[in-house]
């Protein structure tokens, strides 16, 4: 019999330490885990829906029971939500004994006594929290700890597992049980279950889907998925073509993948497609893309329509980069989206489909109209509509990818990396490294992964390994190797980027550093494709990033910018009693105003929340600063002034607020590669 498991999330703990190092808590992984260990038969999330209301969707989609906790008094603390959690849990392990693992989402110590008494109960008892807002005390109590940190840190190796190999083995498993059980179609859960009997490796995480069903439902040549009552359940087509002409469409599949772009089936992306447009058409400039996928979520549960988050997601995905907004948002995030003037459904959709396409493209594929066809459609006889896509598709790239600087044999930089003045010193060390091996994308992989796998713990080596990557990619793009991507390209400077940066900082050599922080911040924008691949590296990048204003004056913090937000260090060097640290933290700011204003946008919302919740002192101040700054409007040096002419009450120096900033970390003395392994 299936293992009964009760999850208890203790959200305000996981989703501010999780918000404060990644920008965002991943309840899909949390979840993800929590079914690993059977069927999740109990699930319960405790907090203030007020603050969280961003994350209640997510959390209603997943089932999960939201009990309401209210806050009395701007300082008032947690306890609520500790006694009330924990009164639940050990009423549910006397009462349900058909329970037998509890999984607690939190890294309160509180909790350490909770699950020592779980234990004795004779429970199997799971933590889940973050490396730096856990206690050591709650670890030992538990029978097994999980690092949240390593669930999104998995995110961003690259894949090595075969999908070829899983596409034979999902084959094989399906063409077994079907003889074995003489039934036509068979459980999902089973399915899997089979295939990780016959290939323990098997993981559809690592071939870049978030849930085994994504994988499956991507085979439609080989499988279909239906559901019912009962689930989701698998069988075999009923006629499945030779083994040449499923392989036809393979490499275009994995292509999407890699590059993130799952292809969703064709009635449930045109569905969302025009939805979406019905959406942006009657409110523009009102949504966000994120506020867009919720509404349309909401709007679909409330007709009793079936569809996932992460479909609708992926389908949104594609007005990143298609040309169907006016203005272009330079933030996903934050920026409401206005359709082009007079642009119809009909293109919406179409130029929203050809983004498939300028991915194939960009990875150097040949484009064939009678495998696009079958791949979008389902059908062959779509081949007008596709060489549509494709004239859009390249014409798109053609826009995106305007030559300026000239490689070999005919290649060429892009206008964003070739006119960039930060990022002149990563192309002049790419340019400038030997090779010494030959170039092939499997080597490319390797180097990179091996670079992710050291960079916590040896800078020096990591950038050399992606520096390796970066030059195995470029002599493939150089040749139009089919498969080789700019994005990869992207992603690999990028890294080579945090690990230089990192390895110059750790030898106080801020100056050089300082270079190689800027072009980090002008590669990885929002807008572009590598943004998804590094953006986990953003928020440490920005604290040591600021961090150099008073290391270069022999000034040092009394907070770590391993485990320090950059909006608290904002608020912190802004409000510095040093006038040289104040402007040197100005002018550093300056520099990321003009290469990525966004990157400051991010943390003025940030300020706005911790002013707003925290009242943390100096933070009305420092967001005042940047919104000024951005704005292109003048900025004093010194915070008195500035406070003053606002008629602002709020006059501080970091000698009032360093205990405020550091309240909400969890030790000093944090290097910058320990800040990584987050």
């Amino acid at each position: 019999m299936e293992e009964h498991v009760a999850v208890y999330i203790d959200f305000e703990n996981i989703a501010i330490s999780a918000e404060e190092a990644y920008g965002r808590c991943d309840l899909d992984k949390v979840m993800e885990v929590a079914a690993k260990y059977g069927r999740c038969v109990l699930k319960k999330a405790y907090g203030d829906w007020t603050r969280f209301s961003r994350y209640r969707q997510e959390l209603i989609e997943h089932a999960v029971d939201l009990t309401q906790l209210f806050r009395y008094g701007s300082y008032s603390k947690k306890n609520s939500a500790d006694i009330v959690m924990a009164v639940d849990a050990l009423e549910c392990a006397i009462t349900r004994q058909g329970i037998g693992t509890f999984v607690l989402v939190t890294g309160d110590s509180d909790f350490s006594a909770v699950a020592r008494k779980l234990r004795e109960y004779g429970k199997h008892v799971i933590g889940i929290g973050l490396r730096d807002a856990t206690s050591d005390v709650l670890v030992r109590s538990c029978d097994e700890f999980i690092l949240y940190d390593s669930l999104v840190d998995s995110e961003e190796s690259t894949t090595t597992y075969d999908i070829e190999q899983a596409r034979q083995l999902l084959l094989t498993v399906v063409q077994q049980v079907a003889m074995r059980s003489k039934e036509t179609a068979m459980p999902i859960h089973t399915v899997r279950q089979e295939m990780v009997k016959l290939d323990a490796d098997f993981d559809e995480a690592a071939l870049g889907f978030r849930q085994f069903r994504y994988f499956v439902e991507a085979q439609k040549d080989l499988v279909t998925v239906q559901f019912n009552n009962n689930g989701h359940y698998v069988s075999l087509r009923s006629t499945v073509a030779a083994r040449a002409e499923i392989d036809h469409t393979l490499q275009y599949r994995t292509a999407l993948n890699t590059s993130g772009f799952r292809l969703v089936e064709q009635h449930t992306r045109q569905d969302v497609l025009q939805n979406l447009y019905t959406l942006l058409a009657a409110e523009p400039g009102v949504y966000t893309l994120t506020d867009a996928v919720l509404q349309l979520k909401e709007n679909y549960d409330a007709a009793n329509i079936l569809r996932s988050r992460d479909e609708i997601q992926d389908v949104a995905k594609l007005l990143k980069m298609a040309a169907v907004l006016d203005p272009h948002p330079q933030s996903w995030e934050l920026d409401m989206l206005t359709l082009r003037e007079g642009l119809s459904l009909q293109d919406f959709v179409r130029q929203c489909e050809s983004v498939y396409l300028t991915v194939l493209l960009q990875k150097n594929l040949d484009l064939r109209s009678s495998l696009l066809s079958t791949l979008l459609y389902g059908k062959a006889d779509r081949e007008d509509e596709v060489r549509q896509l494709k004239q859009l598709a390249q014409a798109n790239q053609l826009s995106a990818a305007t030559p300026v600087l000239a490689m070999n044999n005919g290649y060429a930089w892009p206008r964003h990396l070739a006119e960039s003045p930060e990022v002149q010193v990563v192309l002049t060390d790419l340019m400038n490294w030997p090779l010494d091996e030959e170039a092939g994308l499997d080597a490319a992989t390797r180097l990179n992964n091996q670079g992710l796998r050291i960079r916590t713990a040896d800078f020096e080596r990591a950038r050399v390994y992606f520096l390796k990557a970066a030059k195995m990619m470029y002599e493939l793009l150089s040749n139009r190797q089919p498969g080789a991507s700019l994005m990869d390209l992207e992603w690999y400077l990028a890294s080579y980027c945090a690990a230089t940066a990192g390895a110059h900082f750790s030898r106080h050599n801020y100056s050089q550093a300082f270079h190689y922080y800027l072009a980090f911040f002008a590669l990885v924008k929002e807008t572009e494709p590598v943004w998804d691949k590094v953006r986990k590296l953003v928020p440490p990048m920005l604290s040591f990033y600021f961090t150099i204003a008073p290391n270069e004056h022999n000034d040092l913090l009394k907070v770590s910018p391993g485990r320090t937000h950059p909006a608290r260090l904002a608020v912190l060097l802004h409000n510095h009693r040093n006038p040289d640290v104040r402007r040197r933290w100005l002018e550093m700011v300056r520099e990321l105003v003009k290469i990525n204003s966004p990157l400051l946008r991010g943390i003025i919302q940030r300020l706005a929340f911790l002013e707003e919740e925290d009242q943390l002192t100096g933070s009305r101040q420092t967001r005042r600063t940047l919104t000024r700054l951005i704005n292109n409007e003048p900025v004093s040096d010194d915070p008195l002034l500035d406070a003053a002419n606002d008629d602002d009450d709020e006059l501080v120096l970091d000698g009032d607020i360093t205990h405020d900033i550091g309240d909400d970390n969890f030790g000093n003395g944090v290097s910058e590669a320990e800040a990584f392994r987050i």
